[in-house]
């Protein structure tokens, strides 16, 4: 008679000791990703100060050695990307897309430095617009590229007031200043928007526009970033809804509109592993953040994209 006492003591003893086990494992798997993360950090703060801008040859080097220079670090540069997205990728969904922030804010210092190396972006004459009307009047004030993505992270608040629970992306179209997002609003509905930047982006921190390049790091042609912009602008109009398949083409969210434009235009930037959501696979902002194919080329923080 004494058995179910005997009983319910060793189902509440394992009952008490499997979270112990559990949280013992999360915690050794977050320590390793953590190291490796710093491993990461460390790569990248020596190939910062390996720069060819910053190693000064003076006379000592020749231009060939100086753009062999160039052309070693803009490699590294290459393979780090790649590493990190592939690191990502093996790692199950309870490890957080936070604890890579610091990692992939040292990323985008890389790229900074990547673009100053290459002549583009901040502290260049122009960016890379080759083939295009615009590209004889382009300065270093006017960073309005079309195809390029814009970003802001989690817990921003918008012109629309609301919140951003997953962060948000835009496509910058080839109107000026018009943006094709994906968004929920109070105002003007939940849908496929082509209009002002100032709508939504108007009043977000950290706002960041990354290009989209090839794993070498070659920028994306005009016809592939035109092709980008076309799938977008035919989406106009379109539901907004997270619960939606990432190849149904009925319903959109900010990442998913942003992912399926330069799906069509030939480049996939599911980097990262996503996020299963109510049976549904969603490919979230952070996700096209740290994929390989994009590169930061301007960090707004609160100023709107354009001319500054």
């Amino acid at each position: 008679m004494k058995l179910k006492p005997i009983l319910a003591i060793l189902l509440s003893g394992i009952l008490f000791i499997s979270p112990l086990e559990g949280n013992a494992q999360s915690n050794e798997v977050n320590k390793e990703v953590l190291s490796v993360i710093e491993s990461k950090i460390q790569e990248i703060d020596s190939l910062l100060l390996s720069s060819p801008d910053k190693v000064q040859c003076y006379e000592k080097c020749t231009q060939a050695e100086i753009e062999k220079q160039k052309e070693t670090f803009l490699d590294q540069v290459n393979n780090i990307h790649v590493e990190i997205e592939e690191y990502f990728n093996s790692l199950d969904e309870s490890v957080q897309t936070y604890e890579f922030e610091e990692l992939v804010e040292k990323l985008d210092e890389l790229d900074l430095e990547a673009n100053r190396v290459q002549g583009e972006g901040e502290g260049s004459d122009s960016i890379s617009m080759e083939g295009t009307d615009e590209f004889n009047s382009l300065s270093a004030t006017t960073y309005w590229r079309y195809g390029d993505i814009l970003y802001y992270g989690i817990g921003s608040d918008n012109a629309a007031g609301e919140p951003s629970f997953t962060g948000h992306t835009a496509v910058l179209s080839t109107t000026d200043y018009y943006v094709i997002e994906a968004s929920r609003t109070s105002k003007s509905g939940n849908k496929v928007f082509h209009w002002n930047r100032d709508k939504l982006w108007k009043g977000a921190s950290g706002i960041k526009q990354y290009k989209v390049t090839t794993l070498f790091g070659t920028n994306a042609t005009v016809a592939e970033r035109k092709k980008a912009v076309t799938f977008g602008l035919n989406q106009r109009g379109e539901p907004y809804s997270l619960k939606t398949a990432l190849w149904n083409n009925n319903y959109w969210y900010c990442s998913k509109l942003t992912m399926r434009q330069w799906y069509d235009a030939g480049y996939d930037l599911r980097g990262a592993r996503g996020l299963h959501w109510s049976g549904f696979l969603l490919v979230i902002p952070f996700d096209i953040r740290i994929d390989a194919n994009t590169r930061l080329i301007k960090d707004w923080g609160r100023s709107l994209p354009g001319k500054i």
